[in-house]
């Protein structure tokens, strides 16, 4: 069977022991908070997403950059000269040019190294939708795919990624050009939360609203029910500090179906700068 690993960056949200367990590589990502620059180059724990969300519930500013081709080369350079071959999941293009990077780093790297194998995959996602795709892939592998056949499978797999979500404040959203203003003061005035997607593009697209939380989370689980597809049972819930939440929405899909293979992950920094404290989403495979 032929050897190869996986890797996801940091903009991905996945369950600590099903990486450990399966060797997930992890290329880093860059966050700062005010001037403060951070490296993320591996799951962060509970303590420091509790605190990452703390500040900026205390109005500190969050950023994020994307990975350059020369930040690429210079992680993975070392894999392609020990001919370790590589399955990459990168965030999504309608959010990043974090993959058009990594086609250039690719180029460079099989020109210096012909016998690396290295198959990049736009997942037109991010933070647990990313994990759902490499649960597959994991699932593909241990059943003797072979790279470039998994690497295929998984493009296609893209095609039916879902991602339900909705943000406790669209203050977060609006720095980062997503929304207007006014709608921002409008939403947050009168409790309302926007029901968004990543679309089938990879962008963001607003598809509802509801008023409160309660009624966002069962918005949330209706959509996963319009668009549940049996054949893959896991799902992700992904939280920006609202464990309450996360849980509260967990036990509605198992009221629905008590089968289903449900991970809760913290939403890692590089997506929460964006999306802001409270947000959850809800990710898997649909039809």
């Amino acid at each position: 069977m032929e050897k190869y690993r996986i890797f996801i960056d940091l903009s991905a949200d996945i369950d600590k022991n099903f990486a450990k367990e399966n060797n997930i590589g992890f290329i880093p990502m860059t966050y700062m908070i005010d001037d403060k620059e951070y490296i993320s180059d591996k799951i962060c724990t509970d303590d420091e997403l509790i605190h990452f969300y703390q500040e900026m519930k205390q109005g500190k500013v969050t950023k994020t950059s994307q990975i350059t081709p020369f930040q690429y080369i210079e992680f993975l350079e070392e894999y392609a000269k020990n001919n370790v071959n590589i399955l990459y999941f990168t965030l999504s293009s309608g959010l990043s040019n974090t993959y058009n990077s990594c086609l250039n780093a690719k180029d460079e790297l099989i020109e210096k190294y012909p016998n690396f194998n290295f198959e990049v995959v736009d997942s037109r996602a991010a933070t647990g939708g990313i994990g759902v795709l490499v649960h597959k892939a994991i699932m593909n592998m241990n059943n003797g795919m072979d790279l470039k056949t998994n690497a295929d499978n998984m493009r296609n797999a893209v095609n039916n990624i879902r991602h339900w979500f909705y943000v406790d404040d669209l203050k977060y959203l609006k720095r980062g050009g997503r929304v207007s203003g006014s709608k921002a003061f409008i939403a947050n005035a009168l409790n309302i939360k926007p029901i968004m997607e990543v679309n089938k593009e990879g962008k963001l697209e607003a598809i509802g609203k509801k008023i409160g939380i309660r009624r966002s989370q069962n918005a949330l689980v209706e959509k996963f029910i319009e668009n549940y597809n049996e054949s893959f049972n896991v799902v992700y819930v992904c939280h920006a500090n609202d464990i309450e939440s996360a849980n509260n929405v967990k036990k509605l899909l198992l009221e629905f179906n008590d089968k289903l293979e449900i991970y809760i992950s913290n939403i890692c920094p590089v997506i929460g700068s964006h999306a802001g404290p409270g947000t959850i989403a809800l990710c898997h495979i649909g039809k």
